[in-house]
């Protein structure tokens, strides 16, 4: 292995069908990662990314590499998988072929990790369709890291504009999610939202919890879960020196909080917190896995289909992600 002390980052190519490979292709290639202070490595299979630089009408040169140590300071390494051709998927559209190789894409890329061979792991987006194609019983990205890293208690953290936000509940239905917002839920959240803000940097957090209900309950007029569940997690947390204020209403906690009041939320449901960020900026928010025994983020989009192998994708999000990681280590 080469000896080199910049740290290498792997970046799964996530769905082959989707825009994974285009602003992979996209980001390596890029002013912004020119003077870069660490390398990164392709999980992937070589034939696609060359395919998609060819549709983006680029031509980079391909490293391929067997160990991410040594991944070059140049061009674009790729750990070079060999699952799939591109004769063997319709480009825009979920897939069974699909879904089993963005599926060993990530499992390698977690192996090699868990090795210590790289600093992180950086993913593009998968199809949750096209994992269940396959066969793969997992709702998403977040679930195989915890499983297969023996992780229980983590959680997403979404990074947008300095504002980081976690949620108690996420891919699941709305009536399921009103009954797991309990106490011990939501301080978890808070506690993991609070040492994922340190881990950036941001040292001491402000933080706010968001309500379930319209105004936060007001006051149980609009429902008690705030009264019952949130504001026991709140006062509990306060006890042990965090700094957060709530639950305040979710229809305005987002605007207090990129306005600069506060630099974390813990949002009740996925769509408080998505709709609220996405709405703001969909391609530059970055995912971050926190409670694992290694360093995820991830781009904060999916793999729109409907831009896929098109040229017209943004690599935004991806770069933010590769610098979230970074700031992590």
């Amino acid at each position: 292995m080469t000896m080199n002390k910049t740290p290498v980052f792997l970046l799964t190519m996530g769905d082959p069908a989707g825009i994974g490979p285009e602003i992979a292709v996209k980001a390596l290639c890029g002013e912004a990662m020119s003077n870069r202070p660490y390398r990164v490595a392709v999980v992937g299979d070589v034939e696609i990314l060359r395919k998609a630089a060819d549709v983006c009408k680029i031509s980079p040169a391909f490293n391929i590499v067997d160990d991410p140590g040594d991944a070059k300071g140049f061009g674009i390494n790729v750990i070079d998988m060999g699952e799939i051709t591109t004769s063997q998927f319709t480009p825009g559209q979920p897939q069974a072929p699909c879904g089993h190789a963005a599926y060993r894409y990530i499992i390698k890329a977690i192996d090699l990790t868990m090795e210590k061979k790289a600093a992180g792991v950086v993913t593009n987006p998968i199809s949750k369709e096209s994992l269940k194609l396959a066969g793969i019983d997992y709702p998403g990205h977040t679930e195989i890291f915890a499983d297969k890293t023996g992780t229980r208690d983590y959680s997403m953290v979404f990074l947008l504009d300095g504002v980081a936000v976690a949620h108690v509940t996420t891919h699941v239905s709305l009536r399921q999610a009103i009954d797991l917002v309990t106490k011990d839920r939501v301080l978890r959240q808070i506690r993991l939202l609070h040492r994922s803000l340190k881990s950036l940097g941001i040292d001491p957090p402000r933080m706010a919890v968001s309500g379930l209900n319209p105004h936060a309950g007001e006051n149980g007029l609009f429902g008690d879960e705030e009264i019952r569940e949130i504001i026991p997690a709140v006062s509990e947390a306060r006890a042990a020196g965090i700094d957060i204020a709530g639950p305040l209403p979710p229809d305005t906690v987002f605007n207090r909080a990129f306005s600069g009041e506060f630099n974390g939320v813990v949002s009740m449901l996925h769509d408080h917190g998505f709709v609220a960020l996405k709405s703001r900026d969909f391609e530059r928010g970055v995912n971050i896995t926190t409670g694992l025994p290694i360093i995820r983020t991830s781009v904060g989009h999916g793999t729109a289909f409907d831009k896929a192998w098109s040229g017209r994708a943004s690599p935004a999000s991806l770069l933010s992600a590769l610098e979230a990681a970074y700031i992590i280590t």
